[in-house]
């Protein structure tokens, strides 16, 4: 099984900071969104297996990797915080 572990990590942050990201709207489509976009700005690190994320993991004790990180999902929260394309935002422009 070929997973990008940096989804693991990314998602995890995501849960860990969802309190300081200010987002107006918890969603899964604006959560997805954010996730999106932070993917995307990343460089994908891939694994053969899941039992090999705490590899992954481990790797961004280093605090200058998980704070880019950090920033990179600041950055996707602001920007759909922005531009929401989820229903709960469609209906209210209605």
């Amino acid at each position: 099984m070929l997973v990008n572990a940096k989804e693991a990590v990314m998602e995890e942050l995501f849960n860990q900071y969802i309190d300081q990201l200010n987002m107006s709207c918890l969603c899964s489509r604006c959560k997805e969104d954010v996730l999106a976009l932070a993917l995307n700005a990343v460089k994908p690190k891939y694994v053969t297996d899941k039992s090999k994320l705490a590899y992954i993991k481990a790797e961004l004790v280093d605090k200058q990797k998980n704070t880019s990180m950090l920033v990179t999902l600041a950055e996707a929260a602001r920007r759909v915080n922005e531009n929401p394309h989820c229903e709960q935002h469609k209906k209210g422009r209605g």
